[in-house]
Protein backbone atom coordinates (compact mmCIF):
# COMPACT_ATOMS: atom_id res chain seq x y z
CA UNK A 1 0.00 0.00 0.00
CA UNK A 2 1.04 3.53 -0.86
CA UNK A 3 0.78 6.53 1.87
CA UNK A 4 -1.29 8.24 0.26
CA UNK A 5 -4.05 4.84 0.44
CA UNK A 6 -3.00 4.54 4.10
CA UNK A 7 -3.76 8.01 4.86
CA UNK A 8 -7.16 7.88 3.45
CA UNK A 9 -7.51 4.54 5.42
CA UNK A 10 -6.61 6.14 8.40
CA UNK A 11 -8.31 9.06 8.28
CA UNK A 12 -11.32 8.02 10.63
CA UNK A 13 -8.88 8.55 13.74
CA UNK A 14 -8.43 12.71 13.10
CA UNK A 15 -9.74 13.46 16.77
CA UNK A 16 -13.28 14.65 16.83
CA UNK A 17 -12.44 18.10 18.44
CA UNK A 18 -15.14 20.24 19.72
CA UNK A 19 -15.18 24.18 19.63
CA UNK A 20 -14.66 26.76 22.32
CA UNK A 21 -14.93 30.22 22.23
CA UNK A 22 -11.33 31.97 22.59
CA UNK A 23 -10.26 35.68 23.37
CA UNK A 24 -8.34 36.93 20.05
CA UNK A 25 -5.50 37.67 22.47
CA UNK A 26 -5.17 34.28 23.08
CA UNK A 27 -6.00 32.91 19.23
CA UNK A 28 -2.64 33.24 17.19
CA UNK A 29 -1.96 29.80 16.20
CA UNK A 30 -5.35 28.57 17.33
CA UNK A 31 -7.65 26.67 14.18
CA UNK A 32 -10.61 28.56 13.60
CA UNK A 33 -14.08 26.90 14.37
CA UNK A 34 -16.54 28.40 12.44
CA UNK A 35 -16.47 30.35 9.00
CA UNK A 36 -15.64 34.18 10.38
CA UNK A 37 -17.65 36.98 8.57
CA UNK A 38 -17.35 41.00 9.08
CA UNK A 39 -19.60 42.44 11.03
CA UNK A 40 -18.82 46.04 10.22
CA UNK A 41 -17.09 47.84 6.83
CA UNK A 42 -13.37 48.96 7.09
CA UNK A 43 -13.50 51.86 7.19
CA UNK A 44 -16.78 52.27 7.93
CA UNK A 45 -17.20 55.79 7.21
CA UNK A 46 -15.46 57.88 4.51
CA UNK A 47 -11.79 58.42 6.28
CA UNK A 48 -9.02 60.98 4.89
CA UNK A 49 -6.40 59.43 3.54
CA UNK A 50 -3.93 62.46 4.13
CA UNK A 51 -3.03 65.65 6.81
CA UNK A 52 -4.55 68.37 4.21
CA UNK A 53 -8.32 70.03 3.71
CA UNK A 54 -11.42 68.70 2.69
CA UNK A 55 -12.78 70.69 -0.01
CA UNK A 56 -15.80 70.97 -2.28
CA UNK A 57 -16.61 71.37 -5.84
CA UNK A 58 -16.96 74.88 -5.54
CA UNK A 59 -13.89 75.24 -3.33
CA UNK A 60 -11.74 73.37 -5.93
CA UNK A 61 -12.85 75.84 -8.62
CA UNK A 62 -11.94 78.64 -6.84
CA UNK A 63 -8.57 76.77 -5.59
CA UNK A 64 -7.73 76.58 -9.77
CA UNK A 65 -8.12 80.53 -9.91
CA UNK A 66 -5.74 81.62 -7.47
CA UNK A 67 -8.59 82.28 -4.94
CA UNK A 68 -7.99 82.23 -1.04
CA UNK A 69 -10.31 79.16 0.86
CA UNK A 70 -12.08 79.53 4.08
CA UNK A 71 -11.26 77.17 6.60
CA UNK A 72 -14.41 76.79 8.95
CA UNK A 73 -13.60 73.56 10.72
CA UNK A 74 -10.65 71.14 12.08
CA UNK A 75 -11.22 67.31 12.22
CA UNK A 76 -8.65 65.51 14.44
CA UNK A 77 -8.38 61.79 13.86
CA UNK A 78 -10.81 60.36 16.28
CA UNK A 79 -13.34 62.73 16.41
CA UNK A 80 -16.98 63.24 14.35
CA UNK A 81 -16.70 65.41 11.09
CA UNK A 82 -17.97 68.92 10.75
CA UNK A 83 -20.46 70.09 8.10
CA UNK A 84 -18.63 71.69 5.26
CA UNK A 85 -20.06 74.97 3.99
CA UNK A 86 -19.95 75.64 -0.08
CA UNK A 87 -17.14 76.93 -0.95
CA UNK A 88 -15.05 76.71 2.10
CA UNK A 89 -12.58 73.83 3.55
CA UNK A 90 -12.08 71.76 6.58
CA UNK A 91 -8.68 71.08 8.15
CA UNK A 92 -8.51 66.59 8.20
CA UNK A 93 -5.82 64.72 9.44
CA UNK A 94 -5.23 60.77 8.27
CA UNK A 95 -7.84 58.90 9.30
CA UNK A 96 -10.32 61.60 10.30
CA UNK A 97 -13.85 61.02 8.83
CA UNK A 98 -14.56 63.54 6.06
CA UNK A 99 -17.54 65.89 5.74
CA UNK A 100 -20.09 64.66 3.74
CA UNK A 101 -20.12 67.21 0.68
CA UNK A 102 -15.69 66.85 0.33
CA UNK A 103 -14.75 66.01 -3.12
CA UNK A 104 -11.42 66.11 -1.88
CA UNK A 105 -8.88 65.98 0.31
CA UNK A 106 -6.01 68.58 -0.98
CA UNK A 107 -2.49 67.23 0.88
CA UNK A 108 -1.44 70.03 3.61
CA UNK A 109 1.91 70.25 1.27
CA UNK A 110 0.21 71.91 -1.63
CA UNK A 111 -1.31 74.88 0.28
CA UNK A 112 0.37 77.79 2.22
CA UNK A 113 -0.45 76.18 5.27
CA UNK A 114 1.66 75.34 8.30
CA UNK A 115 1.37 71.66 8.66
CA UNK A 116 1.44 72.23 12.59
CA UNK A 117 -0.50 73.86 14.72
CA UNK A 118 -3.73 75.63 15.06
CA UNK A 119 -5.83 75.39 11.56
CA UNK A 120 -5.76 78.54 9.37
CA UNK A 121 -8.07 81.02 8.85
CA UNK A 122 -7.46 80.60 4.86
CA UNK A 123 -5.67 78.46 2.33
CA UNK A 124 -4.42 79.17 -0.51
CA UNK A 125 -3.54 76.37 -2.93
CA UNK A 126 -0.20 76.33 -4.76
CA UNK A 127 -0.53 73.29 -6.98
CA UNK A 128 -3.67 71.33 -8.19
CA UNK A 129 -3.64 68.47 -10.71
CA UNK A 130 -5.76 69.37 -13.44
CA UNK A 131 -8.30 66.69 -13.21
CA UNK A 132 -8.90 65.90 -9.06
CA UNK A 133 -10.38 62.90 -9.24
CA UNK A 134 -13.74 62.45 -7.60
CA UNK A 135 -12.60 61.12 -3.86
CA UNK A 136 -9.21 62.05 -4.01
CA UNK A 137 -7.31 61.09 -1.06
CA UNK A 138 -10.75 59.68 0.19
CA UNK A 139 -10.68 55.99 2.03
CA UNK A 140 -14.29 55.03 0.90
CA UNK A 141 -16.81 53.00 3.47
CA UNK A 142 -15.61 49.48 2.87
CA UNK A 143 -12.60 50.33 1.09
CA UNK A 144 -10.33 47.58 2.63
CA UNK A 145 -13.87 45.05 3.88
CA UNK A 146 -17.47 45.42 3.17
CA UNK A 147 -19.63 44.05 5.82
CA UNK A 148 -20.47 40.32 5.14
CA UNK A 149 -17.09 39.77 3.48
CA UNK A 150 -15.56 36.47 4.71
CA UNK A 151 -12.30 37.21 6.92
CA UNK A 152 -11.31 34.12 8.00
CA UNK A 153 -12.75 30.25 6.79
CA UNK A 154 -12.96 27.45 9.16
CA UNK A 155 -10.25 25.41 9.74
CA UNK A 156 -7.75 27.99 8.87
CA UNK A 157 -4.66 28.96 11.58
CA UNK A 158 -4.96 32.55 13.18
CA UNK A 159 -1.99 33.99 12.33
CA UNK A 160 -1.05 37.86 13.63
CA UNK A 161 -1.65 39.75 10.41
CA UNK A 162 -5.22 37.53 11.19
CA UNK A 163 -5.92 38.81 14.58
CA UNK A 164 -5.19 42.31 13.83
CA UNK A 165 -7.89 42.21 11.08
CA UNK A 166 -10.50 40.69 13.72
CA UNK A 167 -9.47 43.37 16.04
CA UNK A 168 -10.07 46.03 13.10
CA UNK A 169 -13.18 44.98 13.08
CA UNK A 170 -13.75 45.42 16.48
CA UNK A 171 -14.47 41.38 17.24
CA UNK A 172 -13.25 40.26 20.58
CA UNK A 173 -13.17 36.77 20.61
CA UNK A 174 -13.55 33.80 18.22
CA UNK A 175 -15.05 30.26 17.80
CA UNK A 176 -11.73 27.72 17.71
CA UNK A 177 -11.03 24.09 17.83
CA UNK A 178 -10.04 22.97 20.61
CA UNK A 179 -6.25 22.74 20.93
CA UNK A 180 -5.80 18.54 20.16
CA UNK A 181 -3.97 16.65 23.19
CA UNK A 182 -1.35 13.84 21.46
CA UNK A 183 -0.30 11.16 23.55
CA UNK A 184 3.08 10.17 22.86
CA UNK A 185 4.19 6.60 24.35
CA UNK A 186 7.83 5.58 22.87
CA UNK A 187 8.35 1.77 23.71
CA UNK A 188 11.57 -0.28 24.38
CA UNK A 189 13.82 -1.93 27.23
CA UNK A 190 16.90 -0.05 24.77
CA UNK A 191 15.49 3.60 26.09
CA UNK A 192 17.54 4.84 28.76
CA UNK A 193 16.22 6.46 31.68
CA UNK A 194 19.04 6.81 33.41
CA UNK A 195 20.14 10.63 33.77
CA UNK A 196 23.05 11.09 30.74
CA UNK A 197 25.18 12.82 32.76
CA UNK A 198 25.83 9.98 35.37
CA UNK A 199 29.58 8.53 35.11
CA UNK A 200 28.89 5.24 36.47
CA UNK A 201 26.20 4.00 34.37
CA UNK A 202 24.38 0.61 35.05
CA UNK A 203 25.39 -2.45 32.61
CA UNK A 204 21.78 -1.78 31.63
CA UNK A 205 22.47 1.94 30.71
CA UNK A 206 25.63 0.64 28.86
CA UNK A 207 23.15 -0.90 26.52
CA UNK A 208 20.88 1.62 25.87
CA UNK A 209 20.24 4.61 23.43
CA UNK A 210 19.04 8.11 24.71
CA UNK A 211 15.58 8.87 23.76
CA UNK A 212 14.98 10.88 21.04
CA UNK A 213 12.03 10.24 19.95
CA UNK A 214 10.30 11.63 22.41
CA UNK A 215 11.44 15.28 22.64
CA UNK A 216 11.85 15.04 18.72
CA UNK A 217 7.83 14.47 18.40
CA UNK A 218 6.80 16.52 21.00
CA UNK A 219 8.71 19.32 19.20
CA UNK A 220 6.52 18.18 16.59
CA UNK A 221 3.34 17.57 18.21
CA UNK A 222 3.61 21.29 19.31
CA UNK A 223 4.54 22.80 15.54
CA UNK A 224 1.40 21.92 14.57
CA UNK A 225 -0.43 23.39 17.68
CA UNK A 226 -1.28 20.43 19.84
CA UNK A 227 -0.73 20.03 23.43
CA UNK A 228 1.96 16.39 23.83
CA UNK A 229 1.40 14.02 26.45
CA UNK A 230 4.73 12.50 26.70
CA UNK A 231 5.09 8.52 28.25
CA UNK A 232 7.71 5.83 28.04
CA UNK A 233 6.71 2.07 28.33
CA UNK A 234 9.35 -0.88 28.44
CA UNK A 235 9.03 -3.98 26.48
CA UNK A 236 5.72 -5.08 28.97
CA UNK A 237 2.68 -5.64 27.34
CA UNK A 238 1.04 -4.93 30.93
CA UNK A 239 2.94 -1.55 31.40
CA UNK A 240 2.18 -0.18 28.35
CA UNK A 241 -2.00 -1.25 28.38
CA UNK A 242 -1.26 0.66 31.92
CA UNK A 243 0.14 3.69 30.03
CA UNK A 244 -2.94 3.73 27.67
CA UNK A 245 -5.38 3.07 30.35
CA UNK A 246 -4.22 6.34 31.44
CA UNK A 247 -4.26 7.92 28.60
CA UNK A 248 -7.95 7.41 27.90
CA UNK A 249 -9.29 10.31 29.66
CA UNK A 250 -6.96 13.07 28.84
CA UNK A 251 -5.87 11.95 24.88
CA UNK A 252 -7.75 12.84 21.94
CA UNK A 253 -5.41 10.58 20.39
CA UNK A 254 -1.90 8.25 20.97
CA UNK A 255 1.11 7.86 18.73
CA UNK A 256 3.69 4.92 19.61
CA UNK A 257 7.04 4.37 18.50
CA UNK A 258 8.42 1.33 18.12
CA UNK A 259 7.39 -2.62 18.52
CA UNK A 260 5.37 -3.21 15.29
CA UNK A 261 7.61 -4.58 13.55
CA UNK A 262 7.96 -8.43 13.50
CA UNK A 263 10.68 -9.33 16.05
CA UNK A 264 10.29 -11.46 18.88
CA UNK A 265 10.24 -8.09 21.81
CA UNK A 266 7.62 -6.52 19.51
CA UNK A 267 5.48 -5.16 22.63
CA UNK A 268 3.09 -2.41 21.26
CA UNK A 269 1.87 -5.32 18.36
CA UNK A 270 2.20 -8.28 20.69
CA UNK A 271 0.04 -6.01 23.26
CA UNK A 272 -2.96 -4.60 20.55
CA UNK A 273 -2.79 -7.16 18.05
CA UNK A 274 -5.84 -9.18 18.46
CA UNK A 275 -8.31 -6.84 20.32
CA UNK A 276 -6.99 -3.16 19.34
CA UNK A 277 -4.74 -2.87 16.27
CA UNK A 278 -3.90 -3.43 12.84
CA UNK A 279 -0.08 -4.03 11.53
CA UNK A 280 1.23 -4.35 8.34
CA UNK A 281 3.90 -2.79 6.20
CA UNK A 282 3.68 0.10 3.41
CA UNK A 283 5.41 0.61 0.48
CA UNK A 284 7.40 3.57 1.47
CA UNK A 285 11.44 4.08 2.90
CA UNK A 286 12.09 4.62 5.51
CA UNK A 287 9.12 3.81 7.80
CA UNK A 288 7.88 0.62 6.27
CA UNK A 289 6.24 -0.65 9.35
CA UNK A 290 2.67 1.09 10.89
CA UNK A 291 -0.38 0.17 12.20
CA UNK A 292 -3.56 1.92 13.35
CA UNK A 293 -6.33 0.91 15.67
CA UNK A 294 -8.44 2.19 18.88
CA UNK A 295 -8.10 1.59 22.52
CA UNK A 296 -11.58 1.81 23.59
CA UNK A 297 -13.00 4.46 22.11
CA UNK A 298 -9.21 6.47 22.30
CA UNK A 299 -7.75 6.46 18.07
CA UNK A 300 -4.33 4.99 17.86
CA UNK A 301 -1.35 5.42 15.21
CA UNK A 302 1.74 3.30 15.14
CA UNK A 303 4.72 4.74 14.05
CA UNK A 304 8.62 2.57 13.63
CA UNK A 305 10.95 3.17 16.17
CA UNK A 306 13.83 4.04 13.86
CA UNK A 307 14.21 7.69 14.60
CA UNK A 308 14.10 9.11 10.85
CA UNK A 309 11.30 6.51 10.34
CA UNK A 310 9.68 7.86 12.81
CA UNK A 311 10.26 11.78 12.18
CA UNK A 312 9.14 10.97 8.40
CA UNK A 313 5.81 8.92 8.98
CA UNK A 314 4.86 11.45 12.04
CA UNK A 315 4.32 14.21 9.24
CA UNK A 316 2.97 12.17 6.76
CA UNK A 317 0.19 10.68 8.79
CA UNK A 318 -0.34 12.13 11.82
CA UNK A 319 0.42 15.71 10.36
CA UNK A 320 -2.57 14.69 7.89
CA UNK A 321 -5.00 13.79 11.06
CA UNK A 322 -4.38 16.99 12.55
CA UNK A 323 -4.77 19.34 9.37
CA UNK A 324 -7.40 17.97 8.47
CA UNK A 325 -5.99 17.29 4.67
CA UNK A 326 -5.07 13.69 3.41
CA UNK A 327 -1.58 13.71 2.15
CA UNK A 328 -2.44 13.64 -1.83
CA UNK A 329 -3.68 17.22 -0.73
CA UNK A 330 -0.44 18.12 1.21
CA UNK A 331 1.89 17.91 -1.52
CA UNK A 332 3.36 20.46 -3.02
CA UNK A 333 5.25 20.59 -5.93
CA UNK A 334 8.86 22.52 -6.44
CA UNK A 335 11.92 21.82 -8.45
CA UNK A 336 15.17 19.93 -7.90
CA UNK A 337 18.19 21.51 -7.77
CA UNK A 338 19.96 18.27 -7.50
CA UNK A 339 21.61 15.67 -7.34
CA UNK A 340 19.54 12.98 -9.11
CA UNK A 341 17.18 10.62 -6.84
CA UNK A 342 17.26 7.25 -7.89
CA UNK A 343 14.22 5.47 -7.65
CA UNK A 344 13.50 2.31 -5.48
CA UNK A 345 11.56 -0.45 -7.85
CA UNK A 346 9.05 -1.21 -4.80
CA UNK A 347 8.70 1.47 -2.44
CA UNK A 348 7.97 5.15 -2.58
CA UNK A 349 11.29 6.72 -0.96
CA UNK A 350 11.65 9.83 0.88
CA UNK A 351 14.62 12.15 1.49
CA UNK A 352 15.63 15.14 3.20
CA UNK A 353 15.71 18.49 1.14
CA UNK A 354 16.78 22.13 1.18
CA UNK A 355 15.59 25.08 -0.15
CA UNK A 356 18.44 26.76 -2.13
CA UNK A 357 18.37 31.06 -2.50
CA UNK A 358 16.54 30.57 -5.94
CA UNK A 359 13.81 28.68 -4.53
CA UNK A 360 14.67 25.08 -5.90
CA UNK A 361 14.88 22.13 -3.82
CA UNK A 362 19.02 20.49 -2.98
CA UNK A 363 18.07 16.62 -1.71
CA UNK A 364 20.06 15.47 0.84
CA UNK A 365 22.95 12.32 0.13
CA UNK A 366 20.64 10.40 3.11
CA UNK A 367 17.52 9.83 5.04
CA UNK A 368 18.76 9.00 8.19
CA UNK A 369 17.80 11.61 11.23
CA UNK A 370 20.94 13.75 11.22
CA UNK A 371 20.04 14.56 7.62
CA UNK A 372 16.76 15.88 8.61
CA UNK A 373 18.14 17.99 11.18
CA UNK A 374 18.63 20.86 8.58
CA UNK A 375 15.86 19.98 6.63
CA UNK A 376 13.24 22.23 5.11
CA UNK A 377 11.36 19.48 3.26
CA UNK A 378 10.76 16.09 3.07
CA UNK A 379 11.31 14.79 -0.85
CA UNK A 380 8.72 12.21 -2.42
CA UNK A 381 10.59 9.76 -4.96
CA UNK A 382 8.01 7.81 -6.43
CA UNK A 383 8.53 4.14 -7.16
CA UNK A 384 10.73 3.36 -10.12
CA UNK A 385 8.64 2.05 -12.94
CA UNK A 386 10.91 -0.54 -14.55
CA UNK A 387 13.89 -2.49 -13.27
CA UNK A 388 17.75 -2.96 -14.05
CA UNK A 389 17.41 -7.05 -13.65
CA UNK A 390 13.87 -8.32 -13.18
CA UNK A 391 10.15 -7.26 -11.78
CA UNK A 392 11.17 -8.48 -8.23
CA UNK A 393 14.35 -6.28 -8.12
CA UNK A 394 14.33 -3.15 -5.34
CA UNK A 395 16.53 -1.27 -7.36
CA UNK A 396 15.04 0.43 -10.65
CA UNK A 397 16.45 1.99 -13.70
CA UNK A 398 14.64 5.24 -13.28
CA UNK A 399 15.58 8.71 -11.76
CA UNK A 400 14.64 11.73 -10.80
CA UNK A 401 17.65 14.23 -11.87
CA UNK A 402 17.67 18.19 -11.49
CA UNK A 403 14.84 20.03 -13.24
CA UNK A 404 12.53 17.83 -12.63
CA UNK A 405 9.29 18.78 -10.65
CA UNK A 406 8.97 16.88 -7.77
CA UNK A 407 6.97 17.04 -4.85
CA UNK A 408 7.45 17.43 -1.27
CA UNK A 409 6.43 18.51 2.37
CA UNK A 410 7.26 20.86 4.49
CA UNK A 411 8.99 19.60 7.95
Amino acid sequence: MDPEDYSELVAGLAPDLRTETTPIRNAVGRITGTDIIAPRSVPDFAASAMDGFALDGAALNAARIGDPIRVIGDIPAGHRAVALQPGCAVRVMTGAPVPTDAEAVVPVELTDARQTGPAPETIRIDSLPSSVPPGWNIRAIGEDMKRGDPVLTAGERITAAGLGVLAMLGITEVETIRTPRIGLIVTGDEIQVTDPTDDTPTEAAAASIFNSNLPMLAAAVGGLGAVPIEATSRDDAEELISVLTSMQAEADLVVTTGGISAGAFEVVRQALESDHSTFGRLDMRPGSPQGFGRFGTLPLIHLPGTPQGAFVAFHLFVGSLLTGKSLRQRWRKGILAGPSLRQHGRAVTFRPGTFTESGEILAADRARLPNFASADVIIRIPRGTGSERDSDSPRSSGELSAGTVIEYLEC
